[in-house]
Parts: structure tokens; C-alpha cells; sequence
């Protein structure tokens, strides 16, 4: 058994057939069928059983996918610090996000980090924030570095809180009513709600508001389109109401303040060189947006006319950043200048 071996088993493991391994590894299928047969002869075990025309893994090859996939990562680990971090040059980075993360953070640290590293793909699975799904994704090798709303307390799997988000109440453009800003939390319970089945039911239950749900989505990704399309209101982070201002929803700080916390959870053992730098971004992005609100509202602004005004030099920032079709971006294209660039002179 090799390295090349366990390569191409969870090619198959991950393409699901051996055609499309193939394909992925550029191998001629007969000789990636030879490579597998061999691999299962000097195990001495079955390690795909056939269903028709496909392949499904035995009870052997269930077992090896993780120990397969932490030897792969640990030799491409050895690899990039033999290398002297020029491992950061291609490859692939597995991440698992939280479905209430995805759109308002995810797509900022993709980015970054894609700008930076443009020969490396980032492959992302999303989860609904179990605990028992999550430690399964990292064990499984399935995923890296995983993200979530929630602390994750199991044996070999190490959490930390890398960064918080406040929540706002988000409405649709045709409300014409007056609502106070903020609005106290317990005004919540007389409004027609959107509700996710994640963050936002578990939010208004934290409070104590018995509100009328209207609408009921599994994916939060939903809620902004709904509110524009004047379904109703809805709690959201602050970066996800910001998006759905940004298309017509009026917003308003909620009474008492609340937060959401985001956390990063990962094997004990070394994250390696991509998974870690990976990381270093997004807790520099949440880093820097905070900094950027916080200088705001030391001049006088509030909480949401600076992160407003933040996120408007954001989006400004990223649209100097467009590139022709296809042209990647490279190490010497211009940076996003820094947040405060926006309020000079105020």
C-alpha cells in the first residue's frame, strides 16, 4: 500500500464511480480499476461492493476513508514544510460551514482567501449545525475546518470562538409603518415573522416572544428573497440584513442587544498549511469588519449607521476589484483599501 493508492481510493470515494475518478486523476479507467484491485489484494479485504452499475463502499472501505484521508494530508502537510509554505501555491482546502453562515461570511473569506491562493480550490459541504454532524465531517477527514453558531465539546476535536455578529431585525420595503429604532425585543411578538429552523426560531424562543410565524424555511439562505418580497420580517446577522438592505429591506437594531457567536472547530491534530491560512482570513476578516465599526462609532455613529457605512466601502471595494472573464487574480492586483477609507473627512 502507498500514498498513490490511497489517492486514488478516495478519488473513487468522492466521485462516487469509477469513471469519473478516472477522469479526475487523468487515468485510464482499466488502470485505476487495476490500482484499486491491487490496494484491496494487499489489504486483503473488500473495500467496494457493485449496486447495479454503480459502487458503494464495504464495511473495509468505510473504515479506511478516514485514516486514508489524514495519511494524504499529513504527507502534503510534510510536502508544503519541506517546501517552505510553497505547498500554498495549488491543492484543495475541505471546509464545512453552518447553512446560517453561508451567505453572509463564507463568500467574503472564499474570496479573499481565492485571491490570494488562485491556484487552490476550496471544496464546502454545509451541515445544520449538529454537533454529532459536524465532529462526524472532521473525523471522517470529510472536512478540515468546520464553522459554526454553536461551541462543539467532543474528545479530539478542538472549538474556539473566532468572532460574533449582531442580530437586527430586517423589513420588507412595502411596511410603510413606523418602527422605533431600536425596537424593543418584546415589539417582535405582534409582527408576521420568517423564522429558519435554525438561528432565527431559536432566537425569539431565547426571548421569550411568542411571535406568528407566517413563513418557515430550512435554509436561511431563503429569508432575505422572502422579506423582500414582503412575506414578512425576520431576525438576521448583521451581515445577512445588510445584504437585504442593500435590495430594498429597511432595518432596525433590536432591544436588548444580541450577538451570535461563530465559532471554528478542527481536529487536535495540526491543521494543515491551506486549512490554517484558511483560517487566519476569516478570523482577520471578522477582525477587520469589527475594527472598521467600532472606529465608526467611536466618531459618533451608531451601531448600524456604521456597519452601513462599513459595508458600503466593502461593496465599493470589490466592485474596483472586477476582473475581465477568467483572468485570475494575481499577488500584485490591487488590495480592498482599508474600511475607513470611506468617512474621511467626517
Amino acid at each position: 500500500m502507498n500514498v498513490r493508492e490511497l489517492e486514488c481510493f478516495l478519488a473513487v470515494v468522492d466521485q462516487g464511480s469509477i469513471t469519473r475518478a478516472a477522469s479526475a486523476l487523468y487515468l485510464a479507467q482499466p488502470s485505476l480499476s487495476q490500482i484499486i484491485r491491487r490496494l484491496e489484494s494487499d489489504l486483503g479485504v473488500e473495500l467496494f461492493r457493485r449496486v447495479g452499475r454503480g459502487l458503494v463502499l464495504a464495511p473495509a472501505g468505510e473504515a479506511l476513508v478516514g485514516p486514508a484521508r489524514q495519511v494524504v494530508r499529513d504527507l502534503h502537510h510534510a510536502r508544503q514544510v519541506a517546501e517552505g509554505y510553497r505547498g500554498l501555491e495549488r491543492g484543495r482546502v475541505d471546509l464545512a460551514i453552518s447553512t446560517s453562515l453561508t451567505s453572509n461570511f463564507l463568500a467574503a473569506w472564499v474570496g479573499h482567501f481565492r485571491r490570494e491562493h488562485p491556484g487552490f480550490t476550496v471544496r464546502l459541504k454545509q451541515h445544520d449545525g449538529d454537533t454529532d454532524e459536524i465532529v462526524h465531517l472532521i473525523r471522517s477527514g470529510e472536512a478540515e475546518l468546520a464553522y459554526a453558531v454553536a461551541p462543539v465539546s467532543r474528545q479530539g476535536i478542538d472549538c474556539f470562538r473566532i468572532g460574533e455578529g449582531e442580530v437586527v431585525l430586517a423589513l420588507p420595503p412595502s411596511w410603510r409603518a413606523e418602527f422605533p429604532d431600536p425596537i424593543p425585543a418584546a415589539l417582535l411578538g405582534g409582527l408576521p415573522m420568517i423564522v429558519d429552523r435554525g438561528f432565527g426560531r431559536a432566537y425569539l424562543d431565547s426571548i421569550g416572544v411568542e411571535s406568528t410565524v407566517v413563513v418557515d424555511v430550512s435554509d436561511p439562505a431563503g429569508l432575505v428573497p422572502l422579506i423582500i418580497a414582503g412575506a414578512g420580517a425576520a431576525v438576521l446577522p448583521m451581515r445577512q440584513a445588510l445584504d437585504a438592505r442593500r435590495r430594498g429591506a429597511s432595518l432596525r437594531m433590536i432591544e436588548p442587544l444580541t450577538v451570535r457567536a461563530i465559532y471554528a472547530i478542527t481536529s487536535t491534530s495540526p491543521l494543515s498549511i491551506p486549512a490554517r491560512r484558511f483560517l487566519e482570513l476569516s478570523r482577520e476578516n471578522l477582525d477587520r469588519w469589527r475594527r472598521a465599526v467600532t472606529r465608526r462609532t467611536d466618531r459618533g455613529m451608531t451601531l448600524l449607521e456604521a456597519s452601513i457605512d462599513a459595508d458600503n466601502v466593502i461593496e465599493a471595494a470589490y466592485q474596483r476589484l472586477e476582473e475581465p472573464p477568467y483572468q485570475p487574480m494575481t499577488s500584485s492586483s490591487a488590495p480592498l483599501p482599508p474600511l475607513d477609507s470611506g468617512i474621511r473627512g467626517r
